[in-house]
């Protein structure tokens, strides 16, 4: 229509009506492409929002994940100390022997620690980190999942101790056995109270046995020490988890405002 317009105002030469025109395909496609910008924009600040939302609720599912860990690595400590009180001074746990086994085989349970980072991962891969506007808590995001304490202490939150499967090969297999199922708790990951499926010479005899490798008591000495590492690396995880998730919610109020 407007080329038209434009077709007949030439032939009768009306200069003043072909630059009114213009003025009108000009300013049309302006607001066109504004409009269009605006869309993007806008778009771009939803799928911002919804990736911060996700960020955060990781986060949240990361310090469930840390207070786990945290309990689980502070039993097997507990239990650690037991046993070393007996292999290093003779004293039996809660005065029984099969405290005491069980103790040390309790000891060797580890619940190794990987962070919950999916969303991060696909902001990453996708190229979308972007969208996080605020420079500083790009690399915040980038300090706690790539490069941070994590990072730096892998090994030791993943560590499988040479302890657990020396201790687990010198107890008996129906023992053994019988801790799995009836002192463990496999679906909720926790330790349970349980009865001794055996007398005290019988967890006297187990006893001997690992009193007898003198390895075994070095293994667990140092896996004790290391799950008290394991203790304090999750501790400032935390802190760090817990800085981080705040910024990401100011950021999702921030954005909510708008």
């Amino acid at each position: 229509m407007i080329l038209r317009r434009v077709i007949q105002h030439v032939k009768k030469q009306e200069w003043t009506a072909i630059w009114i025109d213009l003025v009108i395909v000009v300013v049309g496609v302006f607001i066109g492409i504004q409009v269009a910008n605006w869309n993007e924009t806008r778009l771009e600040q939803q799928r911002a929002q919804g990736f911060l939302e996700r960020l955060s609720g990781d986060l949240e599912q990361e310090l469930a994940s840390i207070d786990k860990r945290l309990t689980y690595v502070g039993q097997s400590i507990a239990y650690g100390e037991k046993a070393l009180e007996w292999s290093e001074h003779g004293v039996l746990a809660e005065n029984s022997a099969w405290q005491t086994v069980l103790a040390f085989f309790q000891a060797s349970r580890i619940l190794p620690y990987s962070p919950v980072d999916s969303t991060y991962q696909e902001m990453r891969s996708a190229g979308e980190l972007g969208l996080v506007r605020d420079a500083n808590l790009r690399t915040a995001l980038t300090e706690y999942f790539v490069s941070g304490t994590y990072a730096r202490a892998d090994y030791i939150l993943r560590l499988n101790p040479e302890y657990r499967p020396h201790v687990r090969g010198l107890t008996p297999y129906r023992v053994a056995r019988y801790i799995t199922s009836e002192c463990f708790d496999i679906a909720a990951v926790s330790i349970k109270p349980c009865t001794s499926p055996v007398d005290e010479s019988a967890s006297y005899a187990i006893l001997k046995r690992y009193k007898d490798d003198p390895s075994l008591q070095t293994e667990l000495a140092y896996w004790v020490d290391s799950a008290y590492l394991q203790v304090e690396i999750l501790r400032q995880l935390r802190a760090e988890c817990v800085v981080l998730k705040k910024r990401i919610d100011d950021q999702l109020t921030k954005g909510r405002e708008k």
